[in-house]
């Protein structure tokens, strides 16, 4: 007898299963780097404001040169926190876009085991039809040889 279209739908179904995985673990990996890169900016956030703090406290204080210096350093600092806002920005895009994609790979898994219980229920359906049919006719064919 051929293999039924549910046991061969099993193929597919762990192929998509894969490819769901692969998915999850891209998603997974890309989720740390971007929580890496928030921490990083947070830090550079804090770092800003700890320097920006001490400048305002030692504005009175300082040479003319040393507050140019210290404006300066202050002034990439702010550059660099913009850049890593950037960076975090374009990776949350990208994030978005892996979420996306485990979730479309996810309900293809799902639609295909979803037709794979659909496919073994019409198959027992047939068989247990077939199987009525038989016991009918054995029947009928018993009681005419009772008669």
């Amino acid at each position: 007898m051929a293999e039924s279209r549910s046991k061969r739908m099993q193929v597919v179904l762990m192929l998509a299963e894969r490819h769901e995985q692969a998915a999850a673990q891209r998603l997974g990996s890309f989720r740390e780097q971007v929580n890496a890169e928030q921490e990083q900016l947070q830090q550079l956030e804090e770092y800003a404001a700890h320097y920006l703090d001490t400048y305002g406290s030692l504005k009175t204080g300082l040479h003319a040169q040393d507050l140019i210096s210290y404006s300066s350093f202050i002034q990439r600092l702010g550059d660099a926190k913009k850049e890593q806002q950037a960076k975090v920005a374009r990776m949350m895009q990208t994030l978005d876009q892996l979420q996306q994609e485990w979730r479309t790979k996810h309900r293809r898994r799902e639609s295909i085991q979803d037709l794979i219980a659909r496919l073994r229920y019409e198959e027992n359906d047939v068989l247990e039809k077939r199987l009525q049919k038989e016991l009918d006719d054995l029947s009928a064919q018993q009681f005419q040889q009772q008669s």
